[in-house]
């Protein structure tokens, strides 16, 4: 009797340690995930919240170039503008982004529209007839909007000279925002 009840004992014990190291090894790798997409780069974390180091990625634009986010914003002040042609709220920007544009373009403002799942056709026609005035590049798949965390669409980011995001917001942002990162 006292054999049996030792194995069971004996039993309990290593579940319990199974189960004690299975948590532990989930928790470890958890650790070490989270921390490799939070990379320091010069004093400043990588990732894509408000003070941190944008993440790169790559996407080709509606011309089938690619434009990877580390060297289209190398040193410029650039915004970033993740949206859709059917979203009312994206249309509206249109305008305005093509105004800062222009209008900011030769002090060093790169803007980049992020087009969200839609065809190359629907979004190339778009650019067209909108006679839109910076690159915008296709995010097919949604994974630089994953990467990025949209909930909402439009989603404006601008990141400064150092590619550290300095706003993040569902609306445009001022020109007096833009004018102060480019001096």
């Amino acid at each position: 009797m006292k054999c049996k009840v030792e194995r069971e004992w004996r039993w309990k014990i290593n579940t319990a340690m199974r189960i004690f190291s299975v948590f532990l090894l989930s928790a470890l790798v958890m650790c070490v995930s989270a921390s490799s997409t939070n990379i320091v780069f010069a004093g400043v974390e990588t990732g894509v919240g408000i003070g941190q180091k944008a993440v790169s990625f790559e996407l080709l634009s509606v011309e089938g170039k690619a434009i990877a986010l580390e060297s289209f914003a190398k040193d410029k002040v650039t915004l970033l503008v993740f949206g859709t042609t059917w979203c009312p709220s994206c249309r509206h920007e249109v305008p305005i982004l093509k105004e800062y544009f222009d209008g900011l373009k030769d002090d060093g403002l790169k803007v980049l529209g992020i087009d969200v799942q839609e065809s190359k056709k629907k979004v190339s026609s778009f650019v067209k007839k909108n006679q839109i005035n910076y690159p915008v590049a296709l995010d097919s798949n949604a994974d630089a909007a994953r990467l990025y965390q949209v909930v909402g669409i439009p989603l404006n980011i601008v990141l400064d000279k150092e590619g550290v995001i300095r706003y993040k917001d569902n609306r445009p942002p001022s020109k007096e925002i833009l004018e102060k990162l480019l001096n």
